[in-house]
C-alpha cells in the first residue's frame, strides 16, 4: 500500500508535466464518456458504480460524507469530514477489484485538482475562447483553474484576473500568483477585491466585457456579477460554475445561466438538476442539459466543440466520485514513479 501525504500530492501535481497532465485529461474524459454510455445499464453489466454518497451528522456538529465508487479495475471511497474545530479533513481510499487497499491519498488539494480538470476536458475544446480570463475566487479552486489553464494551453492566454470579496484571501495567493507570473511572462496576472476597491463595480464591469473565460469558483448565494455586464460588447464566452453545491446557492443570474442558447453543459444530468441552485432557479429541464460524457462519446478526441452565434459556453459541474477515483489512482501511479510518498506492508 502506497501513501500520499497533503504535502506530497502537492508536490506531485505541482511537478506534472504538460503531457502528464494531458494525460490525466484523457482519463477523465474517457471516464465521463463511460459514465454517460452506461446511464441505461444496471447492476454487474455497468463498469461504473457511483452510489448516492452517505452522510452522518455527530452531535458534536462534525458532518462526515462518504462516497464510494467503482469503475470495475478499482475500487474507491472518499471520506470527508467537516468539523468545527478543524476545518475540512478528508482522504481516498483505493482498492484493486479484489479488496486489496491499493493507497490511502490526502483529498484536499486532489479535489481541488479533479474539479478544475474537469472543467479543463471542455474548455480545452472551446479554442477560440482562451485570450483573458476571470476568475472568481480565492482558494484552491481558483488557483487550480489558473494552473490548469496554463498547462494546458499556455500561448493563448494572455491575463488571468482572480476577483474575490475579500482582500485577505487574495494577498495569501501572493506567492502563487507570483509564481505563475515568472513562469509565464507573457501572461498578465492581476487580483481585484470588493472591499478595497471604491469604484469595484466599474471596474468589475470592465473586466468582464473584455474577458473570454469566466472560471466561478464561489459558494455564493447570490450572482456575482449581473448578466447585463455581458452584454456591454457581446461576444461568446466560456463560462464555468463550480462553486454552489446546494439548491439556495448561486453564482450567476437565471440570464446567464441561459445564455448558451437552450444548451448547458454539466457533469451529472441527475445531480446537477438536483444540487445546482443556479439551475434550479432557472426552472431548467433536463431538455436543456448535455452531459459532457455524452458530448465526449460524439466527437473526437481533440475535436472543438460548436459555438452557436450570439451564445456563450455555460458548463456546470457538481462533482462525482469517478472523478476522485481516476485522479487518485494517476496520482499513486506518479508519486511512485517520482519516489514521493510512503510504502507500507501488511495490507
Amino acid at each position: 500500500m502506497h501513501l500520499l501525504s497533503e504535502p506530497d500530492v502537492a508536490q506531485v501535481l505541482r511537478q506534472l508535466t504538460p503531457e502528464q497532465c494531458h494525460g490525466f485529461l484523457d482519463a477523465l474524459s474517457e471516464a465521463f464518456t463511460t459514465v454517460s454510455s452506461q446511464s441505461q445499464l444496471s447492476g454487474p453489466d455497468r463498469l461504473i458504480h457511483q452510489p448516492l454518497r452517505t452522510t452522518i451528522a455527530t452531535k458534536d456538529q462534525n458532518l462526515s460524507l462518504f462516497m464510494p465508487v467503482s469503475n470495475t479495475i478499482n475500487t474507491g471511497i472518499k471520506i470527508v469530514t467537516a468539523s468545527q474545530s478543524h476545518g475540512i479533513i478528508g482522504v481516498i481510499n483505493i482498492f484493486s477489484p479484489e479488496g486489496k487497499l491499493l493507497g490511502i491519498l490526502s483529498a484536499a488539494e486532489i479535489t481541488a485538482f479533479r474539479t478544475a480538470l474537469a472543467i479543463m476536458t471542455l474548455f480545452v475544446r472551446c479554442t477560440s475562447l482562451r485570450e483573458n480570463i476571470v476568475i472568481f475566487g480565492s482558494g484552491r479552486q481558483a488557483e487550480w483553474h489558473a494552473r490548469l489553464a496554463l498547462l494546458l494551453v499556455p500561448d493563448p492566454i494572455r491575463r488571468i484576473v482572480f476577483i474575490n470579496r475579500g482582500r485577505r484571501r487574495l494577498d495569501e495567493m501572493k506567492d502563487m500568483v507570483e509564481e505563475l507570473q515568472s513562469a509565464h511572462p507573457h501572461v498578465t496576472i492581476t487580483t481585484l477585491a470588493k472591499e478595497d476597491t471604491p469604484d469595484y463595480w466599474e471596474r468589475l464591469r470592465s473586466e468582464l466585457t473584455s474577458c473570454d473565460v469566466i472560471f466561478s469558483c464561489t459558494p455564493s448565494t447570490e450572482p456575482n456579477f449581473p448578466h447585463a455586464y455581458l452584454q456591454q460588447s457581446f461576444k461568446p464566452r466560456f463560462i464555468s460554475l463550480i462553486g454552489s453545491y446546494k439548491p439556495h446557492m448561486h453564482e450567476v443570474d437565471t440570464e446567464t445561466v441561459l445564455s448558451g442558447g437552450g444548451r448547458i453543459y454539466v457533469d451529472s444530468k441527475e445531480a446537477c438538476l438536483e444540487e445546482s441552485g443556479e439551475l434550479i432557479w432557472a426552472q431548467v429541464t433536463e431538455a436543456q442539459l448535455v452531459e459532457i460524457g455524452e458530448l465526449y462519446g460524439r466527437l473526437g478526441k481533440s475535436d472543438p466543440i460548436e459555438i452557436p452565434d450570439g451564445c456563450n459556453v455555460v458548463f456546470k459541474c457538481v462533482g462525482m466520485g469517478i472523478m476522485d477515483l481516476i485522479t487518485g489512482k494517476k496520482l499513486l501511479d506518479v508519486g511512485k514513479e517520482l519516489g514521493l510518498g510512503m510504502e507500507v506492508d501488511g495490507f
